[in-house]
């Protein structure tokens, strides 16, 4: 905990800028930098690289009045170093110098960090006295004194899973993902210290990071909590667990595979109870809406959702349940894995280690009297066809196939082996989509671009008009925790494909050849509604530009 107090915060600040050490608009930098990361002053000046290592100590020295310890060419004695474990040292960077009698001198280069010093006190039963020592010099030290040692502690880290501390972190950590709106945490080993990142509404984020000697540890509780062998380090390993967070109960799939380095561990966070979105909360432009509640309202046929990993399809599968669901109706689902649980279907699990597989499941769901059938991914040519034959036997089947845009999902399934002419008798539509990031509400900021070179940046035709929009831009904020985004909604294209395009279809044209036609008949495509998300101010252009190219 810090416990740096504000108003000598506040004091220290004015003085670095009264005696030129930084500028009034770095004293504002430094300000927002405290409220982004909860750092100290000392970590936040050098975080930014407001100035040297020695000009800060210097600084620090006179103004809080504590004297100035050289590391240069100096060794402790062996009985000094016992006093403080190593473990302590790497993950505190305070050293011990000497013992006087009942008072042990330690070093540290940050003097806002107390609470390490009342746990050495207690544990110690010695009296602590603090020296500032240049950061540069004790990286150094450490890496001298302990380096060698701490690779082999490494190895030696027994599973210490059930202590406190570790339990502790790993609990704090899946809490403040979660608190945080993360859906996955990443876990791997750096250079000196373990690296995590919550990938937060689609983009990953450094965490703060624990030492390095709690790596294994770490590990080991995860793989505890997961079922998984904790002793088994050469092959990938997949599992979870459930948690309570503030009441809220949360799944954690977990996922481990073997680096060169160690292991990579990947928490994907879900809420079990959380609600279903409904097809309006999505992003569906009103005229896309009107056109998919068309495509559901089909007794049979395929209607597929495309997109890379991670883009929402899942989301828009289940919305599409909730929106034709009827106790009229019986629905069946396999998925890989279930991620929400829907008390308005019967929901399958595929375990490929038992035979069971999106085809042998779809096949064995078949002679269950479906009306409708989700599946969770057409991955290969069999399900394809299988899914396929349903649709044509007076079924409705959902699925997800990974095409960059619509009109690439015909091109696709022609490709996996499929006739033509059995796609395009069955297949009745397809969405494509991507998330992307809505502006925070509270901090986005306007800026004014003329109509034509925005769609001109989209790869737009543009407009001969010289007329000027105003579009918004992330700023960052404590309440997107500064990040500018807080949130995410859906672009999309939504192709129907009726009987006029049986003759392309059956003559295998190309997607271009596809997309030609479809615009013809009012199809909008990615870019468009990224465009349309744009003008309406929920996200920003650089956004869609990451999202989607270009």
């Amino acid at each position: 905990m810090e416990l740096e107090k504000r108003e000598l915060r506040d004091s220290l600040v004015k003085s670095l800028v009264s005696e030129g050490l930084i500028t009034q608009e770095q004293a504002i930098t430094l300000e927002i930098e405290k409220e982004r990361s909860q750092a100290t002053l000392a970590d936040s000046i050098r975080t930014l690289g407001l100035m040297d290592e020695e000009t800060l100590i210097n600084f620090l020295s006179s103004k809080l009045h504590i004297e100035i310890f050289p590391l240069k060419d100096f060794i402790p004695s062996k009985e000094v170093l016992e006093l403080v474990p190593q473990e302590f040292i790497t993950k505190f960077r305070i050293i011990p110098l000497q013992r006087e009698g009942n008072i042990l001198k330690v070093g540290l280069p940050d003097p806002f960090k107390l609470e390490p010093l009342e746990e050495l006190r207690f544990h110690s039963g010695l009296f602590i006295k603090s020296y500032l020592v240049n950061k540069d010099s004790l990286d150094s030290f450490i890496k001298t004194f302990f380096a060698s040692s701490q690779e082999t502690r490494l190895e030696e880290v027994k599973p210490e899973e059930e202590k406190p501390s570790v339990v502790k972190l790993v609990d704090l950590l899946i809490a403040e993902a979660v608190n945080l709106r993360a859906s996955d945490i990443h876990i791997e080993p750096g250079k000196d210290k373990v690296s995590i990142r919550f990938r937060i509404d689609g983009v990953l984020h450094p965490f703060k990071a624990p030492p390095l000697y709690l790596y294994n540890a770490i590990i080991a509780r995860l793989k505890i909590m997961a079922n998984l062998d904790i002793a088994e380090r050469r092959r990938p390993q997949d599992g979870g667990f459930q948690v309570q967070v503030s009441g809220r109960s949360i799944d954690v799939r977990i996922s481990v595979i073997p680096l060169v380095e160690g292991e990579s561990i990947v928490l994907r966070l879900l809420e079990r109870e959380k609600g279903l979105f409904s097809l309006e909360e999505l992003g569906f432009s009103k005229e896309n809406l009107t056109k998919y509640k068309h495509l559901l309202r089909q007794t049979a046929g395929i209607i597929l959702v495309t997109g890379p990993t991670g883009s929402g399809k899942s989301t828009t599968l289940y919305a599409s349940l909730l929106e034709i669901r009827s106790v009229e109706k019986n629905i069946i689902t396999i998925e890989d894995p279930v991620e929400y649980h829907l008390d308005f279907a019967k929901q399958i699990q595929i375990n490929p280690s038992v035979g069971l597989t999106f085809a042998s499941g779809l096949r064995s769901i078949l002679r269950h009297d479906p009306d409708i059938v989700m599946v969770g991914e057409i991955r290969d040519r069999e399900t394809a066809q299988i899914a396929i034959q349903a649709s044509l036997t007076g079924h409705l089947v959902l699925s997800t196939l990974h095409t960059n845009d619509a009109p690439s999902a015909v091109t696709r399934l022609i490709d996996m082996g499929l006739e033509p002419f059995l796609v395009a008798s069955s297949l009745k539509g397809v969405i494509a989509q991507r998330l992307v990031r809505v502006l925070c509400s509270n901090c986005k900021r306007e800026r004014k671009i003329s109509l034509s070179q925005l769609r001109k940046s989209l790869g737009l035709e543009p407009l001969p008009s010289d007329e000027r929009v105003g579009i918004f831009e992330p700023s960052g904020c404590q309440e997107c925790s500064r990040t500018g985004f807080k949130g995410r909604v859906a672009i999309f294209e939504v192709l129907e494909l009726d009987s006029s395009f049986d003759n392309l279809i059956v003559e295998k044209a190309s997607s271009d050849e596809i997309r030609v036609y479809a615009r013809k008949k009012g199809f909008r495509t990615l870019r468009e509604d990224g465009f349309s998300k744009i003008v309406e101010a929920k996200t920003s252009l650089q956004e869609v530009l990451r999202v989607l190219g270009g």
